[in-house]
């Protein structure tokens, strides 16, 4: 009789659940990320908006054309006020300024 060749279930129940572990680490991370990924976005300063959307709470968006060049500066890139909602549309949410301290 000839030896039967493979891997021993032993080693392929080990590589199953090695795959598991790394699709719920793949899970976890991915979740993680997006919401990493929208507190990186938003306003560490005021966020200056022109015209305000009539959905929006109040104290999310100071209503002025720009930042004061006398105390602040401008932050380039996109950004949204500090607690926007999570089902929030970003598009409406976003700041025309962000302007920090200088």
């Amino acid at each position: 009789m000839r030896k039967g060749q493979g891997l021993p279930i032993t080693t392929i129940i080990i590589a199953a659940l090695g795959i598991l572990v790394l699709v719920v680490v793949g899970a976890i991370f991915g979740g993680q990320i997006g919401i990493f990924g929208r507190a990186a976005k938003e306003c560490p300063g005021t966020c200056v908006k022109g015209v305000i959307p009539p959905d929006v709470p109040s104290g999310f968006f100071t209503q002025r054309s720009g930042c004061d060049p006398d105390f602040e500066r401008p932050l380039p890139g996109t950004w949204i006020p500090r607690g926007t909602p999570g089902d929030a549309d970003l598009k409406e949410w976003r700041c025309d300024q962000c302007c920090v301290p200088t």
